[in-house]
């Protein structure tokens, strides 16, 4: 919504034609690599860079941050909190990791801040994609809290570490326990894994976003679906909207590009969508007690 005011200040300061790019961005994963067609730089906000996916000295990244004052938050969250805890948020409300490591230890708690891979840039950082910041302190904690708006993120963390999340949240105001909303997605993912059984016909859909690409895995699914007997083909798309998906003649879609997809959008989708572990299950290569979250990782 900045965006022309933005644009316009750029041409005041610098004398430059700026020209904004309407289409979607869904994250760092999401650069626009044609942008040298119209342009010499590409000015990403928002989001912090991936090291491990992208880098060049003509995209610069312009981390946003959102600040608030969370400790009356913070207060509402202690009668859930444990001794030992995690804490992890997105790209805009890093600056709050500090402030809430401090006021929480003030508290007698023991508050653990842990490093990603390369896909992440920032201690504590977690992507919709990949937790490994999470991960990398899930087995000396005994919950996790995220500072953040929306489900998605501490649910991935949840999911991926097996431990509870408390969230909160400094835009809605309010204190949230992931516990029941991740009972209430696993039984979703149960389902869309029920609906796949019979499936003769998979469509592997592999996203050309350059953070999101995975051919590799893409091609490992239809070799395993393959070998059950079964039919697979892949379909290329940058933008994975649920109408594009109308045509194609297929039982059940598997998704290789970004969990979120299967797992957060999975309802605007006319048939199945799987993640790459659940089609494992699907095969019958992975039970179901060994449920995973489908990492990115970097």
């Amino acid at each position: 919504m900045h965006g022309i005011e933005i644009a316009e200040e750029l041409e005041r300061r610098s004398g430059c034609n700026c020209i904004i790019l309407g289409d979607p961005c869904y994250g760092a994963c999401d650069v626009n690599t044609s942008y040298l067609d119209f342009a010499d730089v590409l000015i990403h906000f928002g989001h912090s860079e991936m090291p491990s996916i992208y880098e060049s000295e003509n995209v610069m990244f312009v981390e946003v941050f959102i600040d608030y004052d969370i400790c009356d938050i913070l207060s509402e969250a202690m009668p859930s909190l444990r001794h030992r805890i995690g804490l992890v948020t997105t790209a805009q409300h890093l600056p709050l990791l500090a402030k809430a490591k401090d006021w929480l230890e003030a508290q007698g708690k023991t508050v653990l801040i842990g490093s990603g891979d390369r896909r992440v840039r920032h201690p504590g950082q977690v992507l919709g994609c990949n937790v490994s910041s999470a991960r990398s302190i899930a087995d000396q904690v005994e919950q996790f809290l995220y500072i953040g708006s929306g489900d998605f993120h501490p649910l991935a963390v949840s999911l991926d570490t097996g431990k509870g999340v408390i969230v909160v949240d400094p835009l809605m105001r309010e204190v949230r326990v992931m516990e029941e909303l991740k009972d209430k997605i696993l039984r979703q993912r149960h389902g869309a894994i029920a609906r796949s059984r019979e499936a003769q016909n998979f469509g592997i859909l592999v996203s050309s976003k350059v953070g999101q690409k995975r051919m590799d895995l893409a091609l490992r699914m239809k070799a395993l679906i393959v070998k059950k007997g079964r039919k697979a083909n892949i379909i290329i798309l940058d933008n994975i909207d649920p109408d594009q998906l109308l045509a194609f003649k297929v039982d059940a879609f598997v998704s290789t590009a970004c969990p979120r997809l299967a797992i957060d959008d999975y309802l605007r989708f006319k048939k199945p969508i799987l993640t790459a572990l659940e089609l494992e299950i699907v095969l019958g290569l992975r039970d179901w007690s060994d449920y995973a979250f489908d990492s990115i990782i970097g």
